[in-house]
């Protein structure tokens, strides 16, 4: 409890992993704090979600990696995004917001595949992005192998909606960095959280990479 104060100075002390608020502001101020943290949404309808594997999903830029390419796509376009993407395929991604709890995510599956649990691990992580796995995708899976991070599906969806996608996973929550995206998991019945951080917040109705990378 903090007596009606803001609780983001105490998030450092308590080792917080992730701050999810419906207080938009309070969770900017979480992030300028370098501290992982993301808006809810809920609709009144709500998917049914599994009772025995936490099911967590992430989109890829200006959520676990930083908005460098979603800014050279705002600035120059979708052609010299993907040129970009190709011209520097090798060169790792800079880490976005929620990088540090997909690493505490995989510590705890790491515990549960020390048990034997690997096919049967109670946390399933997603990366739900429109980049293309052809082409702009293989620079994020690159950046994740090179981190040491695992994603148990990595689904490039090439500018298709997520919608139909975030569907047919069911997660318990799916972070993004897009209110269009938000609003359209939330709309099908997930849980949504925005991740209000990068250029998008600047153009928040203007389509992203891909139609929303």
């Amino acid at each position: 409890m903090t007596g009606g104060s803001s609780p983001i100075g105490y998030l450092k002390a308590w080792h917080t992993n992730l701050y999810l608020s419906a207080d938009a502001e309070k969770v900017r101020e979480a992030l300028s704090e370098g501290i992982a943290a993301a808006t809810m949404f809920m609709s009144e309808k709500q998917i049914e979600v599994s009772e025995t594997q936490l099911r967590v999903a992430f989109d890829g830029d200006a959520v676990l990696f930083s908005d460098e390419s979603e800014r050279i796509f705002k600035a120059h376009g979708l052609d010299k995004f993907f040129e970009h993407e190709r011209e520097n395929e090798n060169r790792l991604l800079d880490h976005g917001p929620l990088k540090g709890f997909l690493e505490v995510l995989g510590k705890l599956q790491k515990k549960f595949y020390a048990k034997g649990h690997r096919l049967d691990c109670p946390i399933r992580t997603y990366l739900v992005t429109a980049r293309s796995a052809a082409s702009s995708g293989i620079r994020a899976l690159k950046t994740l192998r090179a981190w040491g991070l695992e994603m148990d599906e990595a689904l490039f969806l090439a500018g298709a909606p997520k919608g139909p996608m975030l569907e047919k996973i069911r997660p318990h929550i799916y972070f993004d960095d897009q209110m269009f995206h938000v609003e359209g998991a939330a709309e099908m019945g997930a849980i949504a959280a925005h991740v209000p951080y990068g250029i998008a917040q600047k153009f928040p109705h203007i389509k992203s990479v891909n139609a929303g990378k």
